[in-house]
């Protein structure tokens, strides 16, 4: 493993302890200007401000914690990942939130450049 692949997945840890602790302002600064995230349910979120908002405002999720099981990287230019694990918290509306994901992102300058959630549920 390189130097350049462990800074992949803890840029990607960053990012989910970030999210947990809800630092809005700390969150800005991991994402590239021109982040795209995909998440099911939800069009593509485009735009750094428009990241943050989405966690700030439209999200479900009052509070919890992203546990990684696994992560596996790819060293390139365009520095990827995949990692998957488990959420638990709780819904602005009380409701416990238990979910498996996985998560593939791309950094670029350091920073997640896209990103697109997967949840383990029925959907055929």
């Amino acid at each position: 493993m390189t130097t350049d692949v462990q800074h992949i997945g803890v840029q990607y840890s960053q990012l989910l302890t970030t999210i947990d602790k809800r630092d809005w302002t700390g969150l800005a600064g991991l994402v590239t200007d021109d982040v795209v995230y995909h998440r099911p349910g939800c069009p593509p979120i485009e735009g750094a401000e428009q990241f943050v908002a989405f966690y700030r405002r439209r999200c479900i999720v009052s509070a919890g914690r992203h546990h990684v099981d696994r992560c596996v990287t790819a060293d390139g230019p365009d520095g990827q990942g995949f990692c998957w694990g488990r959420f638990d918290g709780m819904s602005h509306a009380g409701v416990p939130l238990n979910e498996i994901f996985a998560d593939w992102y791309e950094l670029r300058g350091g920073r997640i450049a896209r990103r697109r959630t997967f949840y383990y549920r029925p959907a055929i």
